[in-house]
């Protein structure tokens, strides 16, 4: 599938619920919201084959956090991009549709403090144990002192 069919079968599928970014030849964004997240998620591992995951990234934009799924056809990478509001920082799940993101998914509550719904395994991933409740090293207002 070329990236201009693509962005037609999405467009077709999703209409303005998802915005169709290329960057470059065979890199593409789609943005959408929150609730419209595993639906199309679904979609595009079922229909189109992105079934692959490459890692999930997060980015603190001061009031937004944003939420990056990087997905593979074989051909394409597309990355998923969703905006969680920092006053309700919660994500769902998408280890239903692809298992592979669990650890991802637990770096995120770890590194971000993102709630992540229904997670199937909601223990710390890349912080120990013993780190401080309520300190998100990638977090914009994170501070390193002696303390940490």
């Amino acid at each position: 599938m070329t990236e201009t069919e693509l962005q037609a079968r999405i467009t077709e599928r999703w209409g303005a619920k998802a915005a169709f970014t290329l960057a470059r030849p065979r890199r593409v964004f789609v943005s959408v919201a929150v609730g419209e997240l595993k639906p199309v998620m679904r979609w595009l591992k079922s229909d189109l084959g992105f079934y692959h995951i490459s890692t999930i990234t997060g980015l603190d934009s001061g009031e937004n956090f944003e939420v990056l799924y990087h997905l593979h056809d074989g051909t394409i990478e597309l990355t998923l991009r969703t905006a969680v509001p920092r006053a309700n920082p919660h994500i769902p799940t998408v280890t239903d549709i692809i298992p592979g993101a669990i650890l991802y998914e637990r770096e995120l509550q770890d590194m971000f403090g993102l709630v992540v719904d229904d997670i199937p395994d909601p223990r710390r991933y890349v912080l120990p144990e013993d780190w401080p409740q309520g300190v998100y090293p990638l977090r914009k207002d994170y501070k390193v002192n002696a303390g940490n």
